[in-house]
């Protein structure tokens, strides 16, 4: 596996995961009354969020740029399979589950931080079974 293929699959990984917390926080938001000061740090976390994934677009278009022209000039660095077939580390996957674990048993149950760090469990509870399949087949 090329740095270039590692460094896409984890920025893929991150636009997914924003993109997963940013739908369950505008869902939230939905149910909230007007007025209700949840509403506003729900809006915060929507605005950070945004622009950690605009972020990650551009650096995800560098990446592809550079990935693409290795391809081109036949690189034996040059990524070799999609983003999908780039599996990570499974010690590094577990970390980071345990790490995001940590944070939602430490968020205050319902608030924005205990969103993502559900929406990032599940992420990653599924990415490392995946990656475990992968590994055994």
């Amino acid at each position: 596996m090329t740095d270039t293929a590692e460094d896409l699959r984890a920025t893929s990984d991150a636009v997914l995961r924003d993109l997963e917390v940013l739908g369950a926080i505008e869902t939230q938001k939905r149910t909230l009354e007007p007025g209700d000061p949840k509403l506003v740090e729900l809006s915060e976390r929507v605005e950070a969020l945004a622009g950690r994934l605009l972020d990650s677009s551009r650096r995800q278009r560098e990446l592809t740029e550079a990935g693409n022209a290795k391809v081109d000039a036949g690189a034996p660095s040059a990524p070799e399979t999609s983003i999908d077939e780039t599996l990570r580390p499974i010690p590094d996957i577990l970390a980071e589950w345990r790490a995001a674990e940590r944070r939602l048993a430490a968020a205050e149950p319902g608030s924005s931080e205990a969103l993502e760090a559900e929406a990032l469990t599940d992420h990653l509870r599924h990415e490392y079974r995946r990656a475990h399949e992968a590994r055994r087949t």
